[in-house]
């Protein structure tokens, strides 16, 4: 008997170690999965846009309002595949968790869903992403990517990504080029992570979590 209650507490322990790693590991292979699908599909949407409606730059989207947001959703939103429609306000959490996301550091960021200069959408697949747009020029949309949608943990870098139409090319933020770049704004457990999807992206992992 006392030898059967030493191999399952042995069992136990083992258990206790490896299946949380083995559940994370899956969540992260998840991830990866739906950040690259969503990468594949805007980049798809925005060239059709594009090919209908002519430059990004040219679409009027010159300032970070609601209204300008709408534009761009307008524009995309026949080439996407949507689940819901949450337009500018989001306050339900239909498309998006309704309350404070934060960032890779744990500090707290924003509120998406009820941010009003910015665009509510989810896809079928469960993604849920804000469009909002800027007057900079150089980075007139940027799309706020919640994998999982309304499900924790809602952090920058680990469910949720930043997308941008930036130097005349949609990509993930954190290129070495970019606002954002990965080095700065992911890769310490400081950061933001605000360039993590552009690791994930290329790198086909989330090894910056460990």
């Amino acid at each position: 008997m006392a030898e059967t209650l030493i191999t399952l507490g042995i069992i136990g322990i083992v258990a206790a170690i490896t299946i949380p790693a083995l559940i994370q590991n899956n969540y992260e292979k998840q991830t990866v999965a739906k950040l690259i699908q969503f990468q594949s599909i805007m980049s798809q949407a925005m060239k059709m846009a594009q090919e209908e409606y002519g430059d990004v730059e040219g679409w009027g989207i010159d300032a970070y309002t609601g209204a300008s947001a709408t534009k761009a959703a307008n524009n995309l939103k026949p080439y996407l595949k949507l689940a819901i429609d949450c337009g500018v306000d989001d306050s339900a959490g239909k498309c998006m968790y309704p309350y404070m996301y934060k960032l890779k550091n744990g500090k707290n960021y924003l509120n998406p869903a009820t941010n009003a200069h910015s665009y509510k959408l989810s896809l079928l697949s469960g993604v849920g992403f804000s469009i909002s747009t800027y007057p900079d020029g150089k980075t007139p949309i940027v799309l706020g990517v919640d994998v999982n949608g309304k499900r924790l943990p809602n952090m920058s870098g680990v469910d949720h990504f930043l997308f941008r139409y930036e130097n005349g090319s949609f990509r993930p933020s954190g290129a070495p080029d970019s606002t954002y770049p990965y080095e700065t704004n992911c890769k310490s457990k400081d950061s933001t992570g605000w360039g993590c999807a552009y690791w994930v992206v290329m790198n086909k992992n989330m090894n910056y979590l460990h």
